[in-house]
This record gives structure tokens, C-alpha cells and sequence, in this order.
């Protein structure tokens, strides 16, 4: 009687589970402005724009890059809409123009950066001088100015960066096909002028060769996420900037490698990520790689659950392009569309209203959410290997402790090689933890750690999904 009891519970569950799933994001995404691509007006970027760091709402500095004409500056805006908002003066189209940081007799061109990130008013850059120098940078009522603190960081060239409430700084080393990129955690209280080098706390190699495009993490420092964008990837670490990272093996992100475009194949993976600390959401921009022409019919932004991986959300910015003009390659005149999708890296500001930068649409966007965005409890879960020896089933054991408070163990035995999930419900058939989606694990038995004290006291159900089986337990919580 009690197994039939959890088979019609389980049942339940799936189909109140995939409904509950689709209406996580039920709102809609519309873009309130786009700063303009038009040499008339002067409120335009003027360039191709690759990064964007918002320092408030309506306040944010632009990355202007195009590589092939080597221009690489920074643009400020302030109360900015379609029309105005724009700090300064800038040509457009400009060649060859590389702004420069000056401290006295120091000098550093910016050069081939390819993101910006920001701590209250002051804009850190990734650049790529000879000396790979971390530059800073100060938004003021008129314009962008020197900050004084830069440190080198090598030979090596940096694509992404952040920086955590307490200012430690978190750069990529690329990689390549063949070299797994890398993570570089720099003591953010070390900082001069003089261009010595930084100091450097911490690497995390990646564990496969590709290029790591894209980094972001809490404000604490305590999580982060890497994007590689060759092998399609997004790594989750847990830790700190003092004491290093584990990565984090219950996240799995999956999404499209390829696009179909009439009788083009696009390959398009994940670029950029920022973490919207106020709601625990993880948003990737993911497009194709400085692709042009049909390029322009991909480019989109996910939102992932950061324990899982799971997509929430998508925001298709080649659609909405299309939807406002008729076309996926040229703005919108009224100034809701930038066109040209090319959906690289974004930001947020305190009212997490999104902004994206625009490659090929020279612009930046602002997008707004119709609703009130659901906040993720943060439940990150790690994997043990209790032994690799090979059992005759599959089986899912009792959890222990039971009743539990506020920490309980689940152990589950494979017997080959499985593609797996395990989740937690409540009665009404709600999921409330995902502790390892779509995961591959070899055959042995594994032990996972499941702490319940974000949720109410009462009767949950964990359940163990494999490609033939679904089983499931009852666990109670009693605080």
C-alpha cells in the first residue's frame, strides 16, 4: 500500500513539477531604450560596443571596441535614454583611437579589451597591453577620468572580469582549443600606479581546453561561474578568494551548439555572465562568435537557476529585434531595438533592470521585466563517492537522519554509467531543491548532503531520475 501511495504521489509530482517549472518566469522582457547607432545624434556610442558595467539605473559606462581598426574606449552616460544622457564628446567610426589611463608619467593605452565590470563608481578594466595591466577608471558628472590604481597581471592575455563587494578582482585567461583557460584571483587591497605586478592569490585551471569568455560572481565572493564558450560549458565553484574553490558538480548547463539559418550552420555557445545577487538568478548571454549577416538571427540571453544549471528563461533579442523592425539587421528608428544581435556580456543595475551591449548594434540596451522576478534559495550540493565497486540495481536508500534538522544525507547506488537527476519536493508537488540535474555518473554508490533550512518544517519527497527509472523516498523536517 505504500509504495502504491508513492508511485501515485510521484506521478503527481512530475506533472505539477513541469508545470510549476513553466511559470518560474512567467512575465515578459521588452526593451525601454537603446542608446542610438547614428551618427546624427549625439547620444551614440559610436563603435562597436562589447561590455557594459551599470554603476546605477540609468547610469552605466560602455566598452567601445572594434579589433579589426584597433578602437578601444570607454563611454559614460548618466540619466540616460534614447536621446541624451551621453558624457562627453566622441567621434564616430573613429580608427585607431585608444583612450588612454594617466597617473602622472604613466601611461596605458587600452588595448583589445574585451570586458568591464564595476565596484560602486569606479569601472575596472581587463586590458591587454603588453603587460596585461587590470586599469580602473572613475565616472564623474561629466566624464570618465583616471582612477589611480592598475596592477600587471602577466603575459598572458585576459578576456573577463569581476570584482566582489570587497574588491578582490577576477580575471580569465582565455585558453584555446588545445590550453584550458583559466581564473586569476587578485587581492583587491592591492593596488599602485606604477604598474608592479598584482597580487595574486589564487588560478583555477579549467577542466578542459577552451576559451573562457565569460566569469561572474556573488558579492561575496563565495560562488563563481565560468563560461567556455569552444567547449559549451558554464563550471560553478564554491569558496572564497582567500582559500580557494571546489568546483561545484551538480551545476549542468545545456543549451544549443548550433543554429540553423536557411543553409548556414551557426555555432554558438555561452559569452558573458553576471549574477543578480538580489534575486540569486545567473543570466549568460549566448550568441556565435563575432558571426555577421546571419549571425544576427541568434543572439539571446538565458536565465539559469545557479544550483542547477536549468534554464528559467530566455530572452531572444534577435526575435524582439525583428519584431520591432521587420528585420534582424537594422535599428529600430523609435528606439526600442538595436538590431544586429550580438548579445555578448550585460549587467544590471539596483533595480535589476538589465543592460546588454550590442556589438555589431553599437549600442546599449535597456531591458525591463514585467513582473517581479522569483528569488532562487541557493542550495548548492556536492556529490561523495562512498566507492566505485559496481552493485547489481539501481537503488535509492533512506535518507539518514529521519526526521532531520537541518542537514540530511541521500545515498544512491548505480550500476553503469547513467545520465541522472535528483530533486526534492514538497506534497503539493513543488520542486524545492535540485541537487544534481542531468549529471552523468559512472557506476558505484554516491552520498549527497541535502540542508533544508531555507524551507518550512513538514514532509518532502526526493526523487532519483534515470534514463529507465524513477524512484522516490519520503523524508521529514522537523525544526
Amino acid at each position: 500500500m505504500r509504495n502504491r501511495y508513492l508511485l501515485i504521489l510521484i506521478s503527481s509530482i512530475l506533472v505539477l513539477s513541469s508545470l510549476a517549472s513553466a511559470q518560474t518566469l512567467d512575465g515578459d522582457w521588452s526593451v525601454e531604450y537603446v542608446t542610438p547607432d547614428n551618427e546624427f545624434v549625439p547620444n551614440s556610442t559610436g563603435q562597436r560596443t562589447i561590455s557594459v558595467a551599470a554603476l546605477g539605473e540609468d547610469i552605466f559606462v560602455a566598452l567601445a571596441a572594434n579589433y579589426g581598426v584597433d578602437t578601444y574606449y570607454l563611454v559614460g552616460y548618466k540619466n540616460a535614454n534614447h536621446e541624451t544622457g551621453l558624457l562627453g564628446t566622441y567621434p564616430y567610426s573613429a580608427e585607431g583611437l585608444e583612450m588612454k589611463w594617466i597617473d602622472g608619467f604613466n601611461q596605458v593605452c587600452l588595448h583589445s579589451p574585451k570586458d568591464i565590470s564595476s565596484l560602486e563608481n569606479i569601472v575596472y578594466v581587463a586590458n591587454n597591453d603588453v603587460n596585461h595591466n587590470i586599469v580602473t577608471f572613475e565616472l564623474k558628472d561629466d566624464s570618465i577620468y583616471t582612477n589611480p590604481k592598475r596592477f600587471k597581471t602577466g603575459s598572458r592575455d585576459l578576456w573577463a572580469i569581476d570584482v566582489d563587494k570587497n574588491g578582490f578582482v577576477f580575471v580569465t585567461v582565455a585558453g584555446d582549443s588545445i590550453t584550458p583557460g583559466s581564473v586569476l584571483i587578485y587581492d583587491g587591497s592591492v593596488w599602485n600606479s606604477q604598474g608592479t605586478a598584482g597580487s595574486l592569490l589564487h588560478e583555477i585551471i579549467l577542466p578542459e581546453p577552451g576559451e573562457a569568455r565569460g566569469i561572474t560572481v556573488n558579492q561575496d565572493g563565495s560562488i563563481l561561474y565560468v563560461s567556455n564558450y569552444l567547449s559549451k560549458q558554464i563550471y560553478c565553484y564554491s569558496g572564497d578568494p582567500v582559500n580557494g574553490y571546489t568546483r561545484f558538480d551538480g551545476f549542468s548547463f545545456s543549451a544549443n551548439t548550433s543554429y540553423e539559418v536557411g543553409s548556414v550552420t551557426l555555432d554558438v555557445g555561452p559569452w558573458g555572465l553576471q549574477f543578480m545577487d538580489s534575486k540569486n538568478l545567473l543570466f549568460v548571454g549566448h550568441d556565435a562568435s563575432f558571426a555577421r549577416e546571419e549571425g544576427y538571427n541568434y543572439g539571446r540571453y538565458y536565465v539559469l537557476n545557479p544550483n542547477s544549471g536549468e534554464i528559467l528563461d530566455t530572452i531572444d533579442v534577435a526575435k524582439w529585434n525583428f519584431s520591432q523592425s521587420g528585420v534582424y539587421n537594422n535599428p529600430d528608428t523609435l528606439g526600442t531595438a538595436s538590431g544586429y544581435a550580438a548579445t555578448y556580456n550585460l549587467d544590471f543595475d539596483e533595480n535589476n533592470n538589465l543592460y546588454c551591449a550590442a556589438y555589431y548594434g553599437w549600442s546599449i540596451e535597456k531591458w525591463v521585466y514585467s513582473k517581479e522576478l522569483p528569488t532562487i534559495e541557493l542550495t548548492l550540493t556536492s556529490v561523495e563517492v562512498v566507492n566505485q565497486t559496481i552493485p547489481n540495481e539501481v537503488s535509492l536508500k533512506q535518507n539518514y537522519p529521519n526526521p532531520f534538522n537541518p542537514s540530511t544525507t541521500i545515498e544512491f547506488q548505480l550500476n553503469k554509467q547513467e545520465n541522472i537527476s535528483l530533486k526534492i519536493f514538497n506534497l503539493n508537488g513543488e520542486l524545492v531543491a535540485n541537487l544534481i540535474n542531468k549529471k552523468d555518473f559512472g557506476a558505484g554508490t554516491y552520498r549527497v548532503t541535502f540542508d533544508a533550512s531555507n524551507l518550512a518544517s513538514g514532509n518532502y519527497i526526493y526523487q532519483l531520475n534515470t534514463a529507465t527509472k524513477k524512484l522516490a523516498g519520503k523524508m521529514t523536517f522537523l525544526k
